[in-house]
């Protein structure tokens, strides 16, 4: 049997083996002669000593099989793993995390010399000036080491050799040969069947792998088997996301002394698969697998990794609670289903596009006609002033005749021409959505409260499953014809139908992945993007799928609906973009075009009569491109540093005008991108600078937010006015005579009302 030693120092004694040099340090277990253990220090030296005596204490008296103590150096986290074998204890020392690194595997040493070693390194360290705190436990510990000998009998742990060999996909496989421990019993690694940890330790197992391809072998040689499945997987997730983006890729990871990778060029080109093997230098024996397509790769990474997995959980049932195995298994899982979505093309065409027709879909663009579109300038006279502490942005809104405001801790309801309060709500902090029926409160443990406008009382509650991530997304549909309903995302993978009368769950649609998905109502239909490569029109009385769009790249979930088009983009932050028009009633792609530069994110493409123009931006600032709306030919660009990051469009009849943070606002003709007009507003600070920068056009005025509200005539970008107020413009809300209310972020709001207009009578 091999030799231990147990060793506590408090100064650095030697320099260590380059290779092992992360596990040097002041507490020190020594196997032949080599030092396994990390750098953790002092304190944390005397406390793992006292840990492992009880661990030894254990694994003696044969009340556990398996121990894994801690070993924390500066920014990672090492295992010492202890496993009893018929008197003999097996030592492993590893590093855990995303990428795991094995130092020592399954050392083997005699029981008796590991106990022997760890008395003695106990008296060794009581021996010197410990506090009394530090040195108690520490001999409790030393008296239930001596305490467990003689050593309880316990018969040898079986081992089984098992082959991993799934079937070859495309002439791809991988292939490994190991010796599993076999168990009797079905308890979790930690002994009980209620407990899930991550158990990296017991996952350890060292076999032969092979890569099969093409007719031919690769011997990889001895490596842990699970490591390479966690890894091959990593490398199969690349080369899908490469494919799908069609980018290009090169890859690799080592795995004992080979090396396997992967590398494929600009396009859609095959993957080349290759491995070497031998000690690093010119002399390694390479074996390249070329023309392999990246659907076969992952699916081969798939099934090995799914083998795997059962095989570790039919020889040793408690694995099933391993979070690290629980984790391998799910992202093969994930994988197989993005890789599914990504080539099985499930699209569908809507045959009866009739019986949508007679919803019409409204423009776009909105129309500068109006009794402000020319003639005289406008004057504001201030209405009223309310203090709102701790005001919500998003939930103030202007409904007919009041306005409802939001704070974190009620909802209030004011006669907008007099500030006067109607009515006040007690309530949490929610998203508000404001619709024809009922004001809807989404509470974040998913319940959503119908209240009545006309006095706050709560009409209907409805129980949902809340979503874990991202905020509320959804859609009103209220129109002749149609039944009155909230669509919204419920949890992560459903769309849920709300009644706005009855508060009942009308119908449930579940999508096919996980995600963040964005609705948009486009007449009797409701589109969904956002989570996925797929586009889905579902009916808003049934919930049923009316048409299926899928491309290789994601869909971005912005969405825009005009007339008998629909406007969506794809893509991507690594990859190419692409700009979709679909017919919105049978779900045809009528084009498809390239975006040269990043759209700019959570913005719907603008969309004029005869234009589509994507937002773009990047780090130098926004920009835009131009298409033909019959033909998706590009017609001209403005490279981004048109304007700055931060940067709100609005498509006004034939121009596109943008208002940015930097104090300045544009306009572009949407048939060239020439610059139509240009202000620059002078402002005093940076504070000054708004939270919402979007524009808003009523009888034919343009409302600017800046360091206050401008007013410009969108035509030919003349300043007709300005609102007289001291406060910043976080938000502005404008009703049909143009009267305008003006919130701020710091909890004050104000109401404005446009003087009367002087026109000639003849």
């Amino acid at each position: 049997m091999s030799a231990l030693q147990v060793v506590v120092r408090s100064v650095r004694a030697r320099e260590p083996n380059p290779a092992l040099a992360p596990l040097y340090g002041l507490f020190d277990v020594v196997v032949d002669g080599v030092n396994i253990t990390a750098r953790i220090g002092d304190a944390q030296a005397v406390a793992l000593l006292g840990e492992l005596a009880l661990v030894v204490a254990e694994l003696a008296q044969a009340t556990r099989e398996r121990a894994t103590l801690q070993l924390y150096t500066d920014g990672e986290a090492w295992e010492l793993g202890l496993e009893e074998d018929d008197g003999d204890v097996l030592i492993s020392v590893f590093r855990s995390g995303p990428t795991p690194e094995v130092a020592v595997h399954e050392r083997r040493v005699t029981l008796s010399a590991l106990r022997d070693g760890t008395i003695g390194a106990i008296h060794d360290a009581l021996a010197g000036k410990l506090p009394k705190r530090t040195a108690a436990p520490l001999g409790e510990a030393l008296a239930a080491l001596e305490a467990a000998w003689p050593r309880t009998p316990r018969r040898q742990g079986t081992r089984r050799t098992v082959r991993l060999s799934p079937d070859a996909i495309d002439g791809i496989a991988f292939e490994a040969t190991g010796d599993f421990r076999q168990t009797d019993g079905g308890t979790s690694p930690a002994g009980d069947s209620q407990v899930e940890r991550a158990d990296l330790h017991a996952l350890l197992v060292r076999g032969q792998i092979v890569v099969h391809g093409r007719g031919r072998a690769a011997k990889i040689g001895t490596a842990p088997i699970f490591l390479f499945a966690e890894r091959l997987l990593m490398l199969a997730d690349d080369a899908l996301d490469a494919w799908r983006l069609e980018r290009p890729i090169f890859r690799r990871f080592d795995v004992g002394s080979a090396r396997i990778g992967i590398r494929r060029g600009v396009g859609d080109k095959p993957l080349v698969l290759s491995v070497e093997r031998g000690e690093a230098g010119e002399n390694r024996d390479r074996l390249s697998f070329p023309e392999i397509d990246a659907s076969s790769l992952v699916r081969a990474a798939v099934a090995f990794a799914r083998d795997l997995a059962r095989t570790f959980i039919e020889l040793e049932p408690g694995q099933e609670n391993n979070l690290r195995l629980v984790a391998m298994r799910d992202a093969a899982d994930v994988l197989d289903i993005q890789l599914r979505d990504s080539v099985e093309d499930d699209s569908c065409t809507n045959p009866i596009p009739d019986s949508y027709r007679h919803f019409p879909l409204v423009h776009a663009a909105k129309q500068m006609r109006g009794p402000w579109s020319h003639g005289a300038k406008m004057r504001f006279l201030p209405k009223w002033v309310a203090t709102v502490p701790g005001i919500d942005l998003r939930s103030t809104f202007l409904c007919g005749e009041r306005l409802v405001v939001g704070s974190n801790r009620e909802m209030a309801c004011l006669e907008r021409t007099t500030g006067e309060v109607l009515w006040r709500l007690q309530t949490t902090r929610a998203a508000s959505v404001v619709t024809p029926a009922a004001l809807v409160r989404l509470h974040p443990d998913g319940t959503v409260a119908l209240h009545d406008l006309e006095t706050g009382e709560t009409r209907r509650t409805t129980r949902t499953t809340p979503r874990h991530a991202g905020g509320a997304t959804g859609a009103v549909v209220h129109a002749p014809g149609l039944p009155k309903l909230l669509i919204l995302q419920e949890g992560d993978r459903q769309i849920t139908a709300i009644d706005l009368v009855s508060g009942d769950v009308r119908w449930r649609h579940t999508v096919k992945r996980p995600g963040g998905y964005r609705m948009r109502r486009a007449g009797k239909l409701v589109l969904i993007a956002g989570g996925d490569n797929a586009l889905v029109a579902l009916d808003v009385a049934s919930g049923e799928v009316v048409w299926r769009a899928r491309t290789r790249l994601p869909f971005s979930g912005d969405i825009t609906v005009d007339h008998d088009a629909l406007f969506v983009l794809s893509g991507a932050p690594t990859s190419r973009w692409q700009l979709h028009r679909f017919d919105p009633w049978t779900g045809a792609e009528i084009w498809s075009s390239s975006v040269d530069d990043r759209p700019a994110p959570a913005r719907s493409p603008l969309v004029t009569s005869d234009v589509v123009v994507a937002a773009t931006r990047d780090s130098s600032g926004s920009g835009a491109q131009g298409f033909d709306r019959a033909t998706g030919e590009q017609l001209w660009e403005q490279a981004p540093g048109l304007a700055s990051p931060t940067t709100a469009w609005l498509a006004v009849d034939d121009g596109l005008v943008a208002n940015s943070d930097a104090g300045t606002l544009i306009c572009l003709e949407a048939a060239t991108g020439r610059l139509r007009y240009n202000h620059v507003f002078a402002r005093h600070v940076d504070a000054d600078q708004p939270r919402r920068l979007e524009p808003v056009l009523r009888s034919g005025a343009l409302f600017v937010p800046q360091h206050q509200v401008h007013v410009v005539r969108p035509g030919d970008g003349e300043v007709i006015g300005s609102v007289p107020t001291d406060l910043i413009p976080d938000l502005i809300r404008v009703d049909e005579r143009c009267n305008v209310y003006v919130a701020e972020e710091s909890g004050h709001l104000a109401a404005f009302g446009v003087a009367p207009r002087l026109v000639a009578v003849k």
